[in-house]
């Protein structure tokens, strides 16, 4: 009996850290997305310097959360986010085509909440 208490016991532990894990990218997903989904709104002004500083702003939370998101996600995803953002960021800097960084803009946030996406707890992971 004792050994059945001690497994439930790691189980529901685990299961609590993976929603505070949960809960935490889900944060920091928003604060990223909403600052390049503001970003994205300068570009459609044409508002090239308001817009890359929304951008390096997003960059920043994002690599401030560095360690943390290393320790939690695949490489790829990281990887996928981080580029992303240097498109969004390279597009702005060219400030040419506001078709192409909107689109830079939308890529990033897409690539955001698919990191949300892969960390919901779902049964067939725990069982």
């Amino acid at each position: 009996m004792k050994k059945e208490l001690i497994s439930l016991s790691m189980l529901i532990l685990l299961i609590l850290a993976s929603i505070v894990n949960i809960h935490f990218l889900t944060g920091i997903k928003d604060a990223v997305s909403g600052l390049v989904e503001e970003a994205d709104k300068h570009i459609r002004e044409e508002d090239w310097e308001r817009a890359l500083e929304s951008a390096e702003k997003a960059r920043k939370k994002w690599d401030r959360h560095d360690a943390y998101i290393h320790m939690v996600l695949r490489q790829t995803e990281i990887e996928s986010v981080t580029s992303s953002l240097n498109e969004l960021s390279k597009e702005l800097l060219s400030q040419s085509n506001t078709g192409a960084a909107s689109g830079a803009a939308r890529a990033a946030v897409s690539q955001l909440k698919s990191i949300a996406s892969v960390e919901r707890i779902k049964l067939r992971n725990i069982f």
